[in-house]
């Protein structure tokens, strides 16, 4: 699919953005329900949750003052499997009708740079198995496979390997 970029503007989330973030989620998790949280309630949980871990991470994309999509990312995060602090990437979600246009990208380039500032060098990420498009999309980012655990892959980035 390509689309014509847009011009967005990233900020860094407010606490009083989350109920929308939770809308926002259930919409671009449409049709992906088995990886998600599917119950508004559930969602808010959830939002509170990534908001407590690392308020920073909380990244949000807006086009003309409406939200586009947001990056919950965690520099606190530590990895069982890595056995060190990492930046977790625990969501990124683009609304349907912004896909394609360089939002994504740009809401992971920025919090890639928010990891690297923390002295992080590696990014992980789980997705699910059959999100082909997600899946893709961390692949041309430089995320590499490095295991799986049911119908979910976990995916790293070496933070400090140089830009292409």
């Amino acid at each position: 699919m390509n689309r014509e970029k847009v011009n967005f503007l990233i900020e860094h989330a407010r606490e009083e953005d989350l109920e929308e973030l939770a809308k926002v989620y259930l919409e671009g998790y449409r049709g992906l329900e088995e990886y998600s949280y599917t119950h508004p309630e559930d969602v808010k949980s959830y939002m509170s949750w990534l908001w407590r871990r690392d308020p920073e991470g909380i990244l949000v994309a807006r086009v003309d003052g409406k939200t586009a999509g947001f990056v919950a990312g965690d520099a606190n995060w530590f990895s069982k499997r890595e056995h060190k602090k990492v930046g977790a990437i625990h969501e990124i979600v683009i609304l349907p009708e912004y896909q394609g246009m360089g939002v994504g990208k740009a809401l992971m380039e920025r919090i890639l740079s928010y990891f690297r500032s923390k002295g992080l060098d590696t990014a992980e990420l789980w997705v699910g198995d059959e999100n082909y498009r997600a899946i893709e999309f961390y692949r041309k980012l430089g995320f590499r496979e490095k295991g799986r655990y049911n119908y979910w892959i976990r995916m790293t980035l070496d933070l400090n390997r140089s830009k292409d």
